[in-house]
């Protein structure tokens, strides 16, 4: 027996340990009969899989029918909770089979050990990846983007459960402790079943920042140094005779707390809030690593072999015992012969007075790292090595990355929200008409107030409207934590449908407005729409070309593109494409100009928005658009997926790393130039016959928002308690206005998943009618980026259900449903087209844990979707006829339809 086949029985073992908690949780908290429905439904869905159900789909469908609500909530709760607990034994699986590889083999692939190798094999020498190294900048930035709809005390139960199965897989328990540890397991299982799965209120932003500062407490301040040692250690192998400077290459970022596109939740009080938190919580993990040190370094200066490897230290720990008396006193009693304990004593009172603002404070997070250092230097002096390379060099690393603002805050805002508020400065300072100006005069105007140094804006903010006021007011805050905490606090402000130049220069006006310095914030167009992406480079030449705005670049070009909505104007293929191109273009732009470029990649949880494994999706890109430098957001209910637990994370930090560093090894390895020509023209032919396919969706548009609104559950995923930001920057659903976000999700609930898939058919029918199957499968074979698009598809694929699908077309009208016969003949396409290309008899025959994964789920996914089809059944219904008293019934209804939102969610491991 393998080892893989014993981790997987393993597996089994504990979904049989939690679903057998379950069904004596469901029978204590809601009775035998409760119990029998759940079985029988579980037994009726495998049938029904298996083909094995009389009746098939409809008989199944009729038992929910049958159901009375409280019942069908019963059910949804349930198949829900189940769905969680096999999440959280897969989660412990993918741990155990991390820590089998780590133990069995050193260097998995995409590990840093095989990047290293990689290096090493692709020729490239010490010197070249030194060069590597001196440009790579790696930084995910954590969003608020959220369809995670458990509850913060779902997630804690869950926590208990994911401990649990941790401790019955590290240790060798006794009869009593076995007994102990499984009635904790069944009491959060009880708690879970008896408690409300979603939340009663929207989240805050408040509350978005302290569940992104719970994932940095829990496991990013600890995995993130570990990263690097684990990178040292790695070059050290491949390069044995090599010594390499490893800057601080990784690091992180954040938009929860400023981002205030379509949120007018996120005002400057929060904005301060959120960075006052993260303040507070590095510097009490640097006060811990300062505790532990004080434990560890009781060296005394007698044991020191060399007595003048002290100079340093000593030369150091002056001017603290003169401007710390009291410190002084206290450490003289128990620091006797430690000059680093000594040292570390002043060290924490001084980031205790950084904490709560004293007068000892550290002036800047540089002057702590620099006695880190000087503590490090000192002790390989004085010949202890060892104890140099531990504790130590984690706080350093720490410290590196973290300084004392933990992530750097990204600002972010809608074009339009500028333009008016310029429009509103210039009037106040005697120009009137900004806002019907042309391009050319707007630039104009910009250019020459931000060129003069004596630029003065008002005086006076009472005449302003309260958003510009508040916009200023964030700007001037943002100003005071840059001084306050460093310049990395709050670097860029991200511009949404960034469309002109103009755009760009408002920031930088606004900021003036705000008396920061020129280029203090560096503006970063977010490209979003077909035509954005299209006029790429124009964007690129502008920002390098106009003074105001080539001064605040500070040497680097970085653009945003945004996936989400592009994918909904143009459909799954041709956005990849557009992408693409649009990346091809700003490399072309930034490598005649010679300036480094940074591409922000917004991509979202979904295969639709972007989604789908990390190195992967990495490795896909434009290789001279990448070259070291990416930033990408990791969105909000994907977080704790990812980083979650320690395991998991480094894993999930070296997967991304890899791509990075073995991007510069595939770069060596391209096609020719003719060959990278042939395939861009073959790809953007077959990009134009996916589009004109996807348009065939949108020829009507209000046809395709009323299937939308009826045959998927959109309506009420724009009323989910699950995060603060609105769900359309205007009331209403209209297909214009609606966000990226609920759009995706709503179609992978009703599994019929198109944004992840719908069109790629069309355009490998195409590349087949053009060059042939044969060159189809070559480019699958040879191209990253085709590569990557099927393999994404295959995903979003496994997860929809056509067949389902069709049942939620059953919702709509007669002239509604005539779009569900367009998406079931590019479902068949591609399904056809797919498999031909990856010569496999289904989708994923390639992976087949995965595959076996989803097959365990799908019986009970249709559970909760057909639930889900009857509830959207009796809402509408309910609300189509009100009636005195209905009220609670409605309400009823809606709780029950987010349980089954919940489920789904859960179940097909996706969201928006």
């Amino acid at each position: 027996m393998t080892a893989e086949t014993t981790m997987m029985d393993r597996l089994d073992a504990d979904i049989a340990l939690l679903s057998e908690h379950l069904d004596q949780a469901i029978a204590e908290s809601a009775g035998a009969d409760a119990l029998e429905l759940v079985r029988g439904l579980r037994a009726d869905a495998v049938a029904l899989r298996d083909g094995r159900l009389d009746g098939g789909r409809d008989a199944f469908a009729a038992r929910l029918t049958e159901l009375d609500l409280d019942h069908v909530a019963l059910v949804a709760r349930a198949f829900t909770l189940w769905f969680h607990l096999v999440n959280a034994a897969e989660e412990q699986h993918r741990t155990r089979v991390l820590r089998h590889r780590d133990t069995v083999d050193g260097a998995p692939d995409s590990s840093l050990a095989a990047a290293a190798r990689e290096l090493a094999g692709a020729g490239l020498s010490a010197d070249e990846v030194q060069t590597l190294l001196a440009r790579m900048h790696v930084m995910p930035v954590l969003t608020a983007h959220p369809t995670e709809a458990r509850r913060r005390t779902v997630l804690e139960h869950l926590g208990v459960i994911a401990g649990v199965l941790d401790q019955l897989d590290r240790a060798q328990l006794g009869a009593r402790e076995k007994r102990h540890v499984e009635a904790t397991l069944h009491n959060a299982i009880l708690a879970l079943f008896g408690t409300e799965e979603s939340r009663a209120v929207k989240p805050s932003p408040r509350d978005e920042v302290v569940s992104s500062l719970d994932v940095f407490e829990t496991t990013l301040l600890d995995v993130t140094p570990a990263m690097y040692r684990a990178f040292e250690e790695a070059l050290s192998a491949a390069y044995p005779d090599a010594s390499f400077d490893i800057p601080a290459f990784l690091r992180w970022g954040t938009w929860i707390g400023g981002d205030r596109d379509g949120n007018p939740f996120v005002t400057a009080d929060i904005t301060r809030w959120a960075l006052e938190r993260q303040r507070v919580c590095v510097l009490n993990r640097y006060l811990r690593d300062i505790e532990l040190l004080m434990r560890e370094l009781s060296v005394s200066e007698r044991r020191a072999p060399v007595e003048a490897a002290l100079s340093e230290l000593e030369a150091s720990l002056a001017p603290d015992r003169d401007s710390l008396p009291e410190v002084r006193a206290r450490a003289e009693r128990y620091t006797t012969h430690e000059p680093w304990r000594e040292k570390l004593w002043y060290m924490r009172a001084r980031l205790h007075d950084t904490l709560h603002r004293g007068d000892g404070a550290y002036a800047h997070p540089e002057d702590y790292l620099e006695d880190l250092r000087v503590l490090e230097r000192s002790l390989r002096q004085a010949g202890f090595e060892r104890l140099a390379e531990g504790l130590i060099l984690d706080a350093i690393r720490r410290a590196e990355v973290f300084g004392f603002h933990l992530a750097s805050l990204d600002l972010r805002q809608h074009s339009a929200v500028h333009e008016r508020a310029v429009d509103e400065l210039l009037g106040v300072m005697g120009t009137r008409g900004y806002i019907d100006m042309d391009e050319r005069a707007r630039v104009s105007l910009l250019t020459e107030l931000l060129d003069h140094a004596d630029f003065e804006p008002p005086t006076s903010r009472a005449a302003l409207s309260a958003p510009t006021r508040e916009l200023l007011a964030t700007l001037d805050m943002v100003g005071r934590a840059r001084r306050e905490l460093g310049p990395r606090a709050c670097e860029r402000y991200i511009v949404s449908f960034t469309s002109t130049p103009s755009d760009l220069l408002e920031v930088l006006f606004l900021q003036r407005a705000a008396h920061l310095a020129p280029g203090e914030l560096r503006p970063v167009p977010l490209l979003e729409q077909l035509e954005d992406l299209d006029r790429a480079a124009e964007m690129a030449n502008a920002m390098l070309d106009l003074r105001p705005l080539r001064a605040s670049l500070r040497g680097e070009l970085e653009v945003m593109i945004g996936y989400s909505d592009a994918g909904k104007q143009i459909g799954y293929f041709a956005a990849a494409v557009a992408l693409r191109r649009a990346q091809l273009a700003l490399a072309e732009v930034t490598e005649t100009r010679g300036v480094p470029l940074t591409i922000f990649h917004g991509r979202g949880g979904a295969v639709g928005r972007g989604g789908g494994p990390a190195n992967r999706a990495i490795r896909a890109q434009p290789a001279k658009a990448l070259r070291g430098r990416i930033r990408v957001t990791e969105q909000g209910e994907t977080i704790t997926a990812r980083y979650g637990r320690a395991e998991i994370a480094v894993r999930d930090l070296e997967q991304m790393v890899h791509a990075v560093l073995v991007a510069a090894a595939d770069e060596k390895k391209l096609p020719s130039a003719a060959e990278l020509e042939a395939r861009n023209a073959l790809l953007e032919d077959a990009a134009e016959q996916a589009k004109s396919a996807y348009s065939g969706l949108l020829a009507d548009p209000d046809r395709l928002a009323r299937y939308a609104v009826a045959a998927t559950p959109i309506q009420q995923v724009t009323k989910l308690p699950i995060g603060s930001r609105p769900a359309s920057r205007r009331p209403g659903l209209s297909f214009e206005d609606l966000r990226a976000i609920p759009w995706v999700f709503s179609w992978n609930q009703s599994r019929h998943g198109l944004p992840g898939w719908f069109g790629l058919g069309t355009a490998i029918e195409r590349i087949v009618e053009r060059e042939g199957a044969g060159r189809a499968r070559d480019l699958y074979r040879d191209s990253p980026f085709f590569r990557a698009l099927i393999n994404n598809a295959q995903l979003a694929l496994s997860r929809a259900d056509i067949d389902v699908a069709r049942c939620y077309a059953g919702l709509a009208d007669d002239d509604a449903q005539s779009v569900f016969a367009r998406i079931e003949a590019e479902h068949r396409r591609t399904v056809t087209q797919l498999l031909d290309v990856v010569e496999r008899q289904e989708i994923l025959g390639n992976r087949p844990h995965l595959l076996d994964t989803i097959k365990r789920r799908n019986p009970f996914v249709d559970v909760l979707s057909h639930a889900q089809i009857e509830l959207l059944r009796r809402l509408r219904q309910a609300e189509a006829t009100p009636e005195e008293g209905d009220e609670a019934l409605r309400e009823h209804l809606l709780s029950t339809l987010f349980i089954t939102i919940n489920g789904i969610a859960a179940g097909l491991q996706t969201a928006g």
